[in-house]
């Protein structure tokens, strides 16, 4: 059977029809999946079923993977009672040892809330991401689906003086943006904080595989290098609420089996609400690292 790709976002993402991964893949198989992420962005492929060591195996076709764990001494004490406790896999779960909704006051409980915001994967680590899989084991009745944003497009698009403002600048990010945006550094809120350094990053940089500008401004973006924070982080805001337009979204409405991929470097995502107090949500995510 052919392998095809149907676009099923308005400007970007693309599912997949053809494909039943059984890794290992053929080299075929992953020079046209690692094709179709240069043009869709995100690359959707149902009813796959991986166990989280095939999909690990899967993953590492596509590079080396990232240890979700460093730099982060908190999320490693709270893997232990995880389902899935593998450094390379991380679980985006409310759940305790799969089972169990997670407690009020549980620290993973913020990881949880820090996903609802616009952001690309690892943008704070010295190596960032470059592509992420994630696979639905257990969806909620209602909600929980997976937005994302195409920030190619959206780049190709800017307003003219706003692209101007833009062109040059460096944006530094870490994880302690969002989570001190929810608070989560406070003492009384689990005193998170990070063993990792600020990262610079391009606002606007070219996308190696296709070529096209894209935008960098997922929301571990503190602020903006040699530029006074108020005025760095008004500009974000301009550029990031021009770039998340519904105009250049995608929304995934999970099924259990489906496995998404997407290019960290193209996109931005965000978890979806849900009934998170007693509706489970389970699922696996291994990620490329960009090198």
């Amino acid at each position: 059977m052919s392998i095809t790709f149907e676009q099923v976002g308005r400007t970007f993402a693309g599912k997949a029809e053809g494909i039943a991964l059984s890794p290992p893949c053929d080299a075929g198989t992953i020079q046209t999946i690692l094709a179709a992420l240069d043009r869709f962005g995100v690359v959707v492929l149902a009813g796959q079923k991986m166990t989280p060591d095939e999909q690990i195996a899967f993953s590492e076709q596509l590079g080396p993977l990232e240890n979700s764990d460093e730099g982060n001494p908190k999320y490693r004490k709270l893997r232990e009672d995880m389902k899935y406790t593998d450094q390379r896999v991380s679980e985006i779960s409310n759940l305790v040892d799969g089972a169990t909704i997670l407690g009020a006051t549980d620290m993973r409980r913020i990881f949880q809330y820090a996903n609802q915001f616009w952001h690309a994967d690892s943008t704070f680590r010295p190596v960032r991401a470059r592509y992420t899989f994630l696979q639905a084991i257990l969806v909620p009745r209602d909600g929980g689906d997976t937005e994302f944003a195409d920030m190619a497009t959206a780049c190709e698009e800017l307003p003219q003086a706003l692209r101007e403002e833009a062109e040059g600048l460096i944006g530094i990010h870490s994880p302690r943006t969002i989570m001190d945006h929810l608070g989560a550094t406070r003492p009384d809120q689990g005193g998170f904080f990070s063993e990792l350094p600020d990262q610079p990053r391009p606002i606007i940089e070219t996308h190696p595989g296709s070529g096209r500008q894209v935008l960098n401004i997922g929301s571990h973006l503190s602020h903006i290098e040699g530029m006074p924070m108020p005025e760095g982080r008004a500009l974000i805001a301009a550029l990031r609420e021009h770039a998340c337009d519904p105009r250049y979204r995608y929304r995934h409405r999970w099924t259990p089996g489906d496995l998404v991929i997407w290019d960290n470097r193209s996109t931005l995502h965000r978890a979806c609400r849900y009934r998170e107090n007693d509706q489970p949500r389970q699922l696996v995510r291994t990620l490329v690292e960009d090198r």
